[in-house]
């Protein structure tokens, strides 16, 4: 023999769209990409190693705000750490 359970739901109408899911907060967020001009350097200080290990991170942060505001940016490894140049 089956169990019956009661199911107990809601209908909400004119709910509007479910809100956005921002995900985790970006690790490189502080770095004032936004608001660099063509041309200007931001450069992180930091040891070789640690620039070794970092910089694929940050050209992916660089990357995806390239693709969201049509910027451009060039990372390399500086003797001080990483630079990011605007170039676009």
């Amino acid at each position: 023999m089956l169990e019956q359970s009661a199911q107990r739901f809601r209908v909400y109408e004119n709910a509007g769209p479910p809100p956005p899911n921002s995900g985790p907060p970006s690790k490189w967020g502080y770095l004032p990409l936004e608001t660099v001009g063509v041309g200007d350097l931001i450069e992180v200080t930091l040891e070789v190693d640690d620039a070794k290990s970092t910089i694929n991170a940050i050209r992916s942060h660089a990357g995806r705000l390239a693709r969201r505001t049509g910027k451009k940016f060039s990372v390399r490894i500086t003797d001080y750490g990483i630079g990011i140049w605007r170039t676009k």
